[in-house]
């Protein structure tokens, strides 16, 4: 008999979605192992999706009143759930954005590391036809990061802030900056004490 405390705590195991039948034979649990893999893998792929499609439930219907919690920040706080609130919104923003908005493929899309979707969204949203913006996430998809991270800075930087990355190139760091909102000052040679 289980417990008041187990239907609302309840017990879950990692592994409870992924096992493989210990008795078939080698050539069966080898290809019963190799689907699982595969499903484990597209699973934590795109489960910052899975997780903002959940968050976003709780929030919008208020469901974190029924688990006992006066707000969705507190419910975010708690012991089991520990989120950042940071975290929580940008799995939600990332779902609401390339999943409801965009309507695109939660395979595809869950293949793409949130860091990368959470920075892009500023830079689409400035394209106002869909069909543009998809065209651009594919273009951005397959760039290297630092490059990825210097066309999204073209697209996005526009209030001024100086552009600071380092360059193989010239084996210095470079600094973008407007110079009617800038003042630099200069340290000195660089030298490394260590």
């Amino acid at each position: 008999m289980s417990s008041f405390l187990d239907k609302y705590n309840p017990k879950t195991s990692i592994f409870s979605n992924f096992e493989v039948d210990a008795s078939l034979p080698k050539e069966e649990k080898a290809f019963a192992t190799w689907k699982v893999l595969l499903s484990a893998k597209r699973n934590s792929d795109g489960l910052f999706l899975i997780i903002g499609k959940l968050l976003k439930d709780i929030r919008d219907e208020k469901l974190y009143l029924v688990l006992d919690y006066d707000n969705f920040s507190q419910f975010l706080e708690s012991e089991e759930l520990s989120f950042s609130r940071e975290k929580a919104y940008m799995c939600i923003r990332t779902f609401e954005y390339y999943i409801e908005y965009l309507e695109l493929d939660p395979e595809r899309i869950g293949s793409i590391s949130i860091s990368r979707l959470s920075m892009m969204v500023p830079m689409l949203k400035k394209i106002e036809d869909k069909t543009e913006q998809v065209k651009k996430i594919e273009e951005m998809t397959f760039l290297r990061h630092g490059d990825f991270v210097k066309e999204v800075k073209s697209k996005t930087n526009k209030n001024g802030k100086p552009t600071v990355y380092w360059s193989d190139s010239l084996g210095k760091w470079y600094v973008g900056y407007y110079s009617n909102n800038c003042h630099l000052h200069d340290l000195g040679e660089y030298e490394n004490k260590h």
